[in-house]
């Protein structure tokens, strides 16, 4: 493990212990909103719903703004400023016990959380552009262990008081911001000397092709149309994974599946993902050696997933779908962003990772709509057929993204996992 750590550069290494600690102050909080809402502000689950899919469409907005900053404001100013918004508002939620404050505050949350979102996946591919999935990968991975770790302290937390977990994650916050502006300059700077040494260690004769087939090209411009199919094959993946924060709770607990009980498929999601990443390695060796053939195999599983969930009322049928949806979200979330990474232009990885950022948030948004609706109009097998259905939808969309852009790209094995 620690010779795993050791192969990965310190710029990278550095960026997945913010990232722990990132997701760690989040993760003290969104676990509770609905219950604060409801049980601490008084409010009906209707409300609190509501105002969570405002919340994510706060996020949408941020996040592509966020990634527009990162490249044309400028990298730490991004990060400041985001970082300092949450900040304030982090105290705020803290203090407040005024629902119409609360409510602006959770919006102006969502949309400061979205600037900052784009600002790790952004990162890795700035500080390792050769790390292909490998450096995502972990950012990817970490990020969900301090989303293991926030959610038992904030729990910890507001059996104390609720507002510790509002200043929990502000405590998080400051600690990350300390470390991007103590450590962050030095490394773009390490860089972008890295990148210059590269350009001007080639030899002159080199140097001079190199100039002569450069002139009659123009700058390099974002591929839009695999771009959006990448983003469309991610929205539909978001939309068929929300359902089981949503839509499945609900069915689970009509089939007389108790509360602690599904708590514990989200266990096993966490720690699958953690101490399964040997076995996604073995899997990415042996049946998908390419980002693209991860995308493909990651929707198949979702699909997988959904259909021995439509011929399952026992809860092992559950622990069996959780199990292989986690392994086709292993798949298809590090490799996404990873995909847009490789063609996307100089100067502009914050807008793509923020683009990529979005999309997950608009899944995220449109999911627990449309799944109540299916589930209400066809019940629970009608909606795991059309959830199915969707993720071969997801596959055609994987499929043709590389139709708009001649190079084709292979990843190799080693730089696949984590």
């Amino acid at each position: 493990m620690r010779q795993k750590w050791e192969s990965y550069p310190s710029s990278i290494r550095l960026l997945a212990i913010a990232a722990v600690i990132f997701s760690t102050g989040m993760a003290c909080i969104w676990p509770l909103v609905t219950i604060y809402i409801h049980n601490h502000l008084g409010k009906p689950l209707t409300v609190a719903g509501f105002l969570l899919l405002l919340n994510q469409g706060a996020f949408l907005i941020g996040s592509i703004v966020g990634g527009m900053l990162f490249d044309r404001w400028g990298k730490m100013r991004t990060i400041i400023v985001g970082s300092i918004g949450v900040i304030l508002i982090s105290l705020g939620l803290g203090v407040t016990e005024d629902f119409t404050i609360y409510v602006v505050l959770l919006l102006l949350n969502g949309l400061f959380y979205g600037l900052l979102s784009p600002v790790m996946n952004a990162l890795a591919v700035v500080l390792w552009p050769d790390g292909g999935r490998k450096g995502i990968n972990l950012i990817y991975v970490t990020l969900n262990v301090g989303v293991a770790a926030g959610s038992a302290l904030g729990g910890f937390l507001a059996s104390v008081s609720f507002a510790w977990t509002f200043f929990g994650n502000a405590i998080s916050q400051v600690i990350v911001l300390a470390m991007f502006m103590l450590i962050l300059p030095r490394q773009l700077k390490m860089v972008e000397q890295q990148r210059q040494n590269s350009t001007t260690g080639q030899s002159m004769p080199e140097q001079a092709t190199d100039d002569v087939l450069r002139q009659p090209q123009q700058e390099p411009k974002v591929v839009w149309g695999a771009l959006l199919l990448l983003c469309g094959g991610l929205l539909i993946s978001w939309i068929v994974y929300v359902q089981w924060t949503t839509v499945l709770s609900t069915y689970m607990q009509s089939l007389g599946i108790s509360l602690r009980q599904y708590s514990l498929l989200w266990t096993l999601n966490g720690g699958l993902i953690l101490f399964g990443q040997p076995l996604i390695a073995w899997v990415i060796r042996r049946f998908a050696r390419t980002l693209k053939a991860q995308m493909l195999l990651g929707a198949y599983i979702f699909a997988l997933s959904m259909l021995i969930l439509s011929q399952s009322t026992a809860y092992a049928g559950f622990v069996a779908g959780m199990f292989i949806m986690t392994l086709g979200e292993m798949l298809v979330w590090p490799a996404v962003p990873a995909v847009a990474a490789q063609f996307t232009p100089e100067g502009r990885e914050g807008f793509i990772q923020g683009l990529i950022a979005g999309t997950g948030s608009a899944g995220r948004m449109l999911g627990p709509l449309l799944g109540a609706f299916i589930f209400q109009s066809i019940h629970a097998q009608g909606l795991l057929f059309v959830m199915a259905s969707l993720c071969l939808l997801s596959v055609a969309f994987f499929a043709f993204h590389t139709s708009f852009h001649k190079r084709r790209h292979h990843v190799p094995v080693q730089n696949q996992a984590s």
